[in-house]
């Protein structure tokens, strides 16, 4: 038998065998894509929510050597949705902004974005998690915010190694478990009924006296005023803020024959118990007006 007779199904089983392997990395490529397409998709549709689903604010999360904002987008069940971490205080030669998109059953990390800007330009990193696995990683980097969206993407290079914890599925839902367990702490500068409120969604809140009453804006869903002492409760229906003179914030509303109008004008405002707030807020309810003081609550 010739050499070469026995050398040439050897080589054709090589062949064979290194197809199979490139169709099987094919194929897990495929997977891949298709699992980061469809958390793309789903990412897409959160970011729609914000139009109508309930929003709360943080301040002076700590994260890391520093302390930052927080806002949490939150589903209909009241768990939470989307999750932005946001730099507070002066401005240093680079910031980091950086949103979890959850799960709305599992409440785990979707995909984690962040945006890094510096003195010489924007790099963002993207990162996609199916339940406790990275699935894919990617960066890209420009100037400015407006050429990041036509810039290259390409693969995401940490600059700590294997110690990077946006490579920890555990790591990212850990941080984002702290970040929506601070966003439901009640805060001290505010009542107790401003805290109920705020739990719910208020961007808004104004308080006065002589009669007693109070005042809260819950975007997409409705504006509160209780007066007399909490005698009397109207609910309006919500309104988009409008801008008034020296940049005040004004709401408008009616409902069943009742009339609203609040303006927080950007004037302190220090209350009977010599506690200052930012705005000055003046609210006209039936055609009666009262004066108070006002805060945002985001």
């Amino acid at each position: 038998m010739k050499p070469y007779a026995l050398f040439l199904p050897f080589v054709m089983l090589l062949a064979a065998c290194s197809g199979g392997a490139d169709k099987k990395a094919d194929a897990e490529d495929a997977a891949e894509a298709a699992r980061i397409t469809a958390i793309s998709a789903y990412v897409s549709s959160i970011d729609e929510k914000v139009a109508t689903n309930k929003v709360m604010a943080a301040h002076n999360f700590v994260n890391g050597d520093n302390t930052a904002g927080l806002i949490g987008l939150y589903s209909i069940k009241d768990t939470p949705i989307r999750l932005y971490i946001f730099p507070e205080g002066p401005p240093g030669d680079s910031s980091i902004e950086t949103w979890f998109y959850l799960d709305t059953v599992t409440v785990e990390v979707k995909m984690l974005r962040e945006v890094i800007t510096t003195k010489t330009g924007v790099i963002e990193n993207t990162f996609y998690f199916d339940t406790d696995t990275l699935v894919g990683s990617e960066s890209r980097q420009a100037k400015d915010l407006p050429a990041l969206e036509t810039a290259t993407i390409t693969a995401y290079e940490s600059p700590f190694g294997k110690t990077d914890y946006r490579f920890s599925a555990a790591e990212v839902n850990l941080l984002a478990e702290r970040a929506a367990v601070a966003l439901k702490i009640d805060r001290k500068d505010l009542s107790p009924k401003a805290n109920e409120l705020r739990q719910l969604g208020a961007s808004h809140w104004a308080v006065g006296n002589e009669p007693g009453w109070h005042l809260a804006v819950i975007p997409h869903k409705k504006i509160v005023y209780t007066g007399d002492y909490g005698e009397k409760i109207i609910e309006f229906p919500a309104a988009d803020a409008q801008k008034g003179d020296k940049d005040a914030t004004i709401f408008t509303s009616s409902a069943n024959g009742h009339t609203l109008t609040a303006k927080f004008d950007n004037i302190v405002c220090t209350d009977d118990g010599d506690k200052k707030y930012p705005f000055s807020v003046t609210i006209t309810v039936d055609g009666k007006t009262f004066r108070g003081c006002g805060q945002s609550l985001f």
